[in-house]
């Protein structure tokens, strides 16, 4: 029995190995669909949105195989593994991919041809490091910074329930004692739409009761 990814195992940036899954596979088959480590794995068949959603293998766990749910991609002499994991992430966001995608609204597939047919910019490798580590001192702050943000989201959807709250009760602003509450504000517009709604319906009664006898002659 071996070890193999699929799908389900494939996040972006990220392989989850906690429910791994096993089979029988022949000897000459497995090194035919074994990983080395930094090979870049992309998601074949998905729905739209994470079609081609791209993880590098980093050798955890060891001697492990891809199904063909997966599509490999083995950097070549001159193109550097992690920069061809930020290429496929932008391609994943910019819905590179759903445009060589064939399929329906809700799966579609990428063929290893279809692939090749997405633009691979190579800059030079110093380039292409330079860029790797910028854009991984960014998306390390960006990480740190989730947390925070997820708190201050909640925190101003609590103010603003509060400030609603607050807004309805006339707490915002101070109160004159003349003034009406807002229960009583609240229920004469109810009347007065009461009373619109009444007035509206027997002007249409004698409309039709004009029309109707305006008829008989």
């Amino acid at each position: 029995m071996r070890p193999y990814l699929r799908v389900a195992n494939v996040y972006e940036d990220r392989i989850d190995t906690s429910d791994l899954m096993e089979m029988n596979i022949p000897p000459q088959d497995f090194e035919r669909y074994r990983l080395e480590e930094k090979d870049i794995l992309l998601n074949e068949g998905q729905s739209p949105e994470y079609l081609g959603r791209p993880a590098m293998y980093r050798g955890i766990p060891a001697d492990v195989a891809f199904t063909n749910s997966l599509l490999r991609f083995r950097a070549k002499p001159g193109v550097l593994p992690e920069w061809a994991l930020l290429v496929f992430r932008r391609h994943l966001h910019a819905g590179r991919f759903r445009c060589e995608a064939r399929g329906t609204t809700t799966l579609t597939h990428l063929t290893a041809t279809r692939l090749n047919r997405v633009d691979f910019p190579r800059p030079p490798l110093a380039e292409q490091e330079l860029i790797v580590a910028d854009v991984r001192k960014k998306l390390d702050v960006i990480q740190r910074l989730a947390p925070t943000i997820t708190t201050a989201k909640k925190r101003a959807a609590e103010l603003r329930g509060s400030l609603m709250a607050d807004a309805f009760a006339g707490r915002l602003v101070s109160q004159d004692s003349a003034d009406e509450p807002i229960s009583v504000v609240l229920e004469r517009i109810r009347a007065e739409r009461a009373m619109r709604h009444r007035v509206s319906r027997t002007l249409q009664s004698r409309n039709r009761q004009t029309y109707q006898e305006e008829a008989l002659f």
